[in-house]
């Protein structure tokens, strides 16, 4: 299962702020509600920054009634302040959704990606894409489920 498609990458970001972004990202996700994914995110963006360095974050939440994690990617270029640990802009913002009942997956998935975005050179590979698909197999050969 593809947990990131094409049609939830953003490869421009023009967002001024981590709420804007935050808010492209959740539009891209037009199965799900809005408001709903709003109010999650952004009460766990109130715990702290989700602002891991190296330019990334990855905004998280449990969704009610989701039936299956989603991820959502933006990437902008010039950098947006997303209150990151490191005092960084951040240039890689990942949006992960899992389902409400999931602990287990919920912390895989978080640390997966957070390994992934660790590495110097898969920051390069999704800084330099050309396209949405090659972002969509850099993290469909390299995150996983189960």
């Amino acid at each position: 299962m593809k947990l990131l498609t094409a049609e939830h990458i953003l490869l421009n970001s023009h967002a001024h702020s981590k709420r804007a972004l935050i808010t492209e990202l959740s539009n891209m996700l037009t199965s799900i509600d809005l408001d709903t994914v709003m109010e999650v995110v952004m009460a766990r963006e109130q715990l702290g920054s989700t602002g891991i360095g190296h330019g990334v974050a990855i905004p998280h939440g449990r969704m009610p009634d989701l039936p299956s994690p989603v991820l959502a990617l933006a990437r902008h270029v010039d950098g947006v302040d997303f209150e990151a640990i490191d005092g960084n802009p951040v240039h890689i913002v990942v949006l992960l959704l899992v389902p409400d009942s999931d602990d287990r997956q919920h912390l895989e998935l978080l640390a997966q990606l957070a390994r992934n975005l660790q590495q110097e050179s898969f920051r390069q590979q999704i800084m330099q894409a050309d396209s949405e698909i090659a972002i969509a197999s850099l993290f469909a050969n390299n995150v996983t489920i189960g």
